[in-house]
């Protein structure tokens, strides 16, 4: 007594989803939100501060160590560096065209071993408060979260914010769920 039960393909597949509390997720801004900030930003230094986190993703500890000679604009590549357990790490991330150009232009008169942006981490914070009420982490979680929603594969992603555990990076896909049914209908099992 085998039925076979057809699939509606009109309508989406709903998949059971945890429920999160909102301390359990990261906090983010749309990009809509830090865009329009952005362009109301008087000063030029903060405004490449934040569009330089938003567009990059990278902690705000290895952007102020950042220095122009870190930055390969023929490759648009960047070479970011932190401190973990009283030891510098390194890694590349690639730089987005836009940003590449925006780089170009304001590191054009500074030395190679200049820092691009010479402040402190507690200035940064304060230029973030000021410009969008929040921390500048939230335009790392903003640029895993936009990376994600635009279709951006996690393990490439987990490699450019350079967390040492891909569970890390897995928490964004709480904030954007896949429609793991969509993706089933598009599989050919011939």
């Amino acid at each position: 007594m085998n039925e076979i039960i057809p699939i509606n393909t009109d309508t989406e597949l709903v998949t059971p989803q945890r429920v999160y509390n909102k301390q359990d997720l990261p906090k983010y801004w749309d990009k809509e939100y830090i865009n329009q900030h952005i362009v109301e930003i008087p000063n030029h230094t903060h405004k490449m501060l934040i569009t330089f986190l938003w567009r990059s993703g990278v902690r705000i500890t290895e952007a102020v160590t950042l220095t122009k000679g870190m930055i390969d604009l023929k490759q648009h590549t960047m070479q970011v560096k932190w401190l973990k357990s009283r030891r510098y790490n390194y890694r590349i991330v690639p730089l987005h065209p836009t940003l590449k150009d925006l780089l170009e232009i304001f590191t054009a008169t500074m030395k190679h071993d200049q820092r691009v942006f010479p402040i402190t981490r507690q200035r940064a914070w304060q230029i973030t408060k000021k410009y969008l009420n929040g921390h500048p982490h939230q335009l790392r979680h903003s640029f895993a979260v936009n990376w994600l929603r635009c279709g951006g594969e996690i393990d490439v992603l987990h490699r450019i914010l350079g967390h040492s555990k891909i569970q890390t990076t897995m928490e964004y896909l709480k904030i954007v769920p896949r429609d793991q049914g969509k993706a089933l209908m598009g599989i050919d099992f011939g």
